[in-house]
């Protein structure tokens, strides 16, 4: 068995956790079938954008492409087969009857999404003729973690197409057949267009298992803080509140204190210098952009060819790397504050001509600080803000900052305070609390009309017309925010048809905001600015000049055209408001989605192209790096003929590719050569990046509209925000609530709401009644259903019970054989004979010909498919009353799991208490007797009383995190009555006081 493992970081732990077990059965295959193949997770290449599958398995049998899904129960296909592509996929869970659409990204479904990134790996196929891959006989394959079964089927004309539960994989991976065997030279080019890192198994344990010691704290924090200042040693410490004024307060306190303790020096950072002015701004302290203290080294080029670029449709991918400095100017015993530290993120950033460090800014700042030595950090923000990148590599966040950092961190989150003074502050406390407490079942709006207003388009146009009809000469104010960069460009559009009157055109008077960082070229040495910086905003004063160019390459039957125009801007986040000239890329400003992937390489190759002008000019022969080169000690050891073809090696630097002679020599000439090669491609390119206006170009969008992810880190007095974010959008989890919550808290005073979205537990819940008239039946201890949530088989059970896709059925069938085992009852298979009824089949001790079959009975589709009994279908001996005892055990234990009390019920002590104490007090009210009788997993009965009436529902509910059920109501049946009006009486009390959409 010969498996290679390449992983990326991927986004959440289930991905993490699947990858892992994924991967279990993998090498297990391999190891069984003697197999070679590489598994690349979470492959990405910037030019192929659109193809985000999870994984890429190429081994003897195939190529696979694999999309994991975390989802079990019952998965609902479409009916129709035409519906098969674009209709939406749903998952009803067996136990809660909860159903959930499966989500397919932004696609419509799973297998529409696998489908596009198949069509897309098409695109790589056709782009790098390295890959010499038959892209028609790619398979593409859903893994849903399971168990799962299946409503409908998959339309058979998919014959590339696979859905599977985890357990079925091995079975796959044996039977799939096709022309793409794995070769060396595909995984090395597969490995080129996907690069990852080598797996480690332990990157996948969880966080919590690490021995870094965290320590909370409860109480007293000033206090604590002061003892950590006092503290010899180094460590972290992290102090979180969702109220500026908490963390400017604490800012201000550990820079009265650390002068107390005698700490030899104490730094404030921010994220970034535009960041460290809004600090400034709300609390006249200085603070250091973060980039600016930590990198600068000796700059570094990646992707310099040995050879020179050979003609125009090179995509070679320069890029400038911003090392770390040295922390040598940091005091060992420093304390470093940095400031809106939720803003701090470990994820990969990077722009298409430059990387600064590693590219993950929390990495390179420990790094920078150095673990090993006595440093304090405190990182203080808020933990309820979106971040820039994902929230789970936050500077915040415990689990990433304990894997980067080996020693104690101690850890303070200021309890949310209900005290609110207005409207806008009772929402974003209402948000904070759900995301602290990972429910998402509520989400509703108390318009004060001071602080927070919905308002209608009229509303929203009165607004803007008295925002924005005059050109800005000042940091604008008034902000409008928005999920899409298509929502903003149609709003930027209106105001500068409707309010400027400006032209459709970029012109006079237009607001713009930056989105890379990038240097102004100055001949003069007086330049003012001489950065932009991502996130300033600037007022057009003049537009100038504009320049074309035309760009060939490979991927497009068409030249691709990059426009420049010149622009003469205010800049408004700078003090006096300097003005200046910049040019901007049009092909960005004018873009729905930033470039395509064919403008990025066109850029790339523009870029290149810039490069063969400039070594046309200075070349590699006259440089200061080619005399180096002959100075140089491993030169000077080279024989004569490997001098020689460093001599022709340099010569075909300046020819063309047909003058171009060939070369031999040794790997020991060319490293050297290609050592002073990229220096001076380095010191071309570093030029050019501080000169040439148009690598320099600023990537522009207008600025009165912007994303709340742009807007994080800002402060505006008034916001109007749109509440819906775009279609087929999940609403009941972590990214609406912090999305939310960020946009709202970048008001100061008001926020104006349009399209509010709004979340109560009964949202989705149906009400039913196919009960008819009669007496309630005593409550009475019932025999229980078989139900076994999320159920794993043990590993001697698994192989057996494979084929089985009830996980109540294999939950039952391996409950019972783990006790029948004990006396030699030993289970060899299982088979599904309908959709009601499985066999299960044992050996029996001491009997090599005799057999027990056992029959497995489900209860359907209306009962959650749960066990309903267990009976003997044959036996050849006499221990019928042992198996039916063993039978009768399974069963009474489900049995104890389920609460039963003809008087009141425990009030539960989850989200439901609430509710359920509000539904009592209100049946009271109405002359009724509400109490809870019964209690499973997932679902509650209740018993109403009115005089002699009687009537009994059941209410299912979900607990889900990962589903996004947590703390919502699915359905109400009304189970029996004796009355016929009760039904409507008990519907309106509930539909009255829950906000239900019965």
């Amino acid at each position: 068995m010969n498996l290679e493992i390449l992983n990326n970081r991927t986004e959440n732990t289930h991905e993490n956790e699947q990858f892992r077990r994924i991967v279990e059965t993998i090498k297990s295959v391999f190891t069984k079938n003697n197999f070679t193949g590489i598994l690349i997770g979470n492959p990405y290449n910037e030019y192929f954008s659109r193809f985000r599958a999870d994984a890429i398995l190429l081994y003897d049998h195939g190529l696979v492409i694999i999309d994991f899904k975390d989802y079990d129960g019952l998965i609902k296909l479409p009916e129709n087969e035409d519906d098969f592509e674009k209709e939406k996929w749903y998952s009803e869970n067996i136990k809660d009857k909860i159903r959930t659409e499966v989500k397919g990204g932004s696609y419509s479904n799973p297998f529409y999404q696998l489908k596009k990134y198949r069509e897309e790996f098409y695109e790589v196929v056709r782009t790098i003729p390295q890959l010499t891959i038959n892209a028609s006989k790619v398979s593409i394959i859903n893994i849903f973690s399971g168990p799962i079964h299946l409503e409908n089927k998959v339309p058979k004309k998919f014959r590339y197409y696979r859905l599977l539960q985890e357990s079925n994989l091995e079975k796959f991976l044996e039977d799939f057949a096709s022309e793409n065997s794995y070769s060396n030279h595909l995984a090395i080019v597969l490995k080129t267009i996907f690069p990852a890192e080598e797996w480690i198994k332990s990157e996948s344990f969880k966080i919590e298992e690490a021995s870094v010691d965290i320590i909370e704290i409860e109480e007293n924090v000033e206090n604590n803080i002061r003892k950590f200042l006092d503290d010899d040693s180094g460590g972290i410490l992290v102090l979180e509140s969702m109220n500026k004024e908490d963390r400017d307060s604490w800012m201000r306190f550990l820079l009265r204190e650390a002068t107390n303790y005698k700490i030899p020096e104490v730094e404030t950072w921010s994220h970034s210098s535009r960041i460290s002015k809004k600090i400034f701004d709300r609390t006249n302290i200085q603070t250091q952009g973060v980039y600016s203290v930590i990198y600068g080294g000796s700059h570094k080029i990646e992707g310099v060819n040995d050879d020179k670029i050979e003609n125009e449709e090179s995509e070679e991918n320069l890029l400038e790397i911003i090392p770390l400095k040295t922390n040598e100017s940091i005091d060992e015993k420093a304390l470093i504050i940095v400031h809106e530290a939720h803003l701090i993120n470990r994820s990969l950033n990077q722009s298409e001509l430059l990387r600064f460090g590693t590219g993950r800014l929390l990495e390179d700042i420990i790094s920078f600080l150095n673990p090993e030595s006595n440093r304090k950090i405190i990182f203080i923000g808020d933990p309820y803000s979106l971040t820039y990148g994902k929230n789970e590599d936050s500077a915040l966040d415990l689990n990433t900052l304990s894997e980067l950092y080996p020693n104690s961190i101690k850890h303070y989150r200021k309890p949310i305070d209900f005290i609110c003074n207005n409207s806008k502050e009772e929402l974003t406390i209402e948000l904070a609390n759900s995301i602290e407490n990972k429910l998402f079942n509520n989400l509703s709006y108390s318009y004060d009309n001071l602080s927070l207003y919905k308002v209608n388009r009229s509303q929203i146009q009165e607004k803007l017309k008295l925002w924005f009809s005059q050109p800005l000469l000042s940091e604008p104010q008034k902000g409008v925010l928005f999920f899409s960069k298509k929502d903003c460009l149609k709003t930027n559009q209106w105001i500068k048809r409707s309010y400027l009157k400006n032209d459709d055109k970029l012109a006079y008077g237009d607001l713009l905001i930056a989105n890379n960082n990038i240097t102004i070229p100055d001949d003069t040495g007086v330049q003012n600015p001489k950065r932009i910086v991502n996130g300033m905003f600037f007022t057009v004063l003049k537009v100038k000049e504009s320049e074309s160019y035309s760009i060939t390459i490979r991927q497009s039957k068409n030249p691709i055209i990059l426009t420049f125009t010149k622009l003469y801007v205010k800049c408004l986040n700078l003090n006096s408001n300097p003005e200046t000239d910049l040019w901007i890329l049009d092909n960005y400003f004018l873009s729905e989605d930033n470039l395509s992937k064919e403008e990025k390489i066109a850029f790339r190759i523009f870029i290149n192209k810039k490069i063969d002008d400039e070594k046309a000019k200075n070349s590699f022969e006259d440089s200061f790096e080619y005399k180096q080169l002959l100075q140089d000690s491993r030169y000077l050891e080279l024989t004569n003929e490997e001098k020689k073809a460093i001599e022709n090696l340099v010569k075909n630097y300046s020819r063309s590719k047909a003058e171009k002679e060939k070369v031999s020599t040794t790997e020991k000439a060319r490293k050297t050569l290609s050592h002073y090669n990229k220096l001076y491609t380095k010191k071309i390119f570093t030029h050019l990046r501080e000169t040439d206006p148009f690598i320099n170009a600023v990537f522009i969008d207008y600025g009165w509209a912007i994303t709340v992810h742009k807007a994080l880190g800002s402060s505006y007095e008034e916001i109007i925000i749109k509440g819906h974010r775009k279609e087929n959008d999940g609403i009941t989890n972590d990214s609406y609530f912090r999305w939310l919550y960020s946009g709202i808290s970048s008001s100061i005073k008001t926020t104006y709401i349009t399209h509010p979205q709004e979340v109560n537990p009964f949202m989705n819940c149906n009400f039913e009644d196919n009960s008819t008239v009669g007496l309630i039946s005593e409550i009475k201890e019932v025999k229980s259903l078989l139900t076994y949530l999320n159920f794993t088989p043990e590993a001697r059970f698994a192989e057996k019970t494979s084929s089985i896709e009830n996980e109540n059925v294999v939950g039952a069938i391996c409950n019972l054989s783990s006790i029948i085992e004990e006396k030699g009852y030993l289970l060899e298979s299982t088979k599904k004979f309908t959709e009601y009824l499985t066999k299960a089949y044992y050996s029996i001790p001491d009997s090599a010909d005799k057999q027990l079959v056992l029959n497995i009975d489900n209860k359907g589709k209306n009962k959650n498919w749960s066990v309903g009994n267990i009976r003997i279908d044959k036996l050849e001996n006499e221990d019928t009353d042992y198996i039916n005892n063993c039978i009768e055990m399974i069963f009474k234990s489900q049995n104890e799991n389920v609460k039963t009390n003809s008087n009141a019920f425990d009030m539960p002590t989850d989200f439901r208490m609430d509710i359920y104490t509000s539904w009592i007090d209100d049946f009271e009210k109405n002359k009724y007797d509400l109490q809870i009788i019964q209690s499973h997993k997932n679902q509650d009965i209740f018993l109403a009383k009115k005089l002699d009436d009687e009537i009994k529902f059941r209410v299912w509910y979900g607990t889900s995190e990962q589903s996004h059920t947590k703390g919502f109501f699915t359905k109400i049946e009304v189970l029996e009555k004796t009355n016929e009006h009760l039904t409507n009486e008990v519907r309106e009390l509930l539909l009255n006081d829950s906000k239900t959409n019965f």
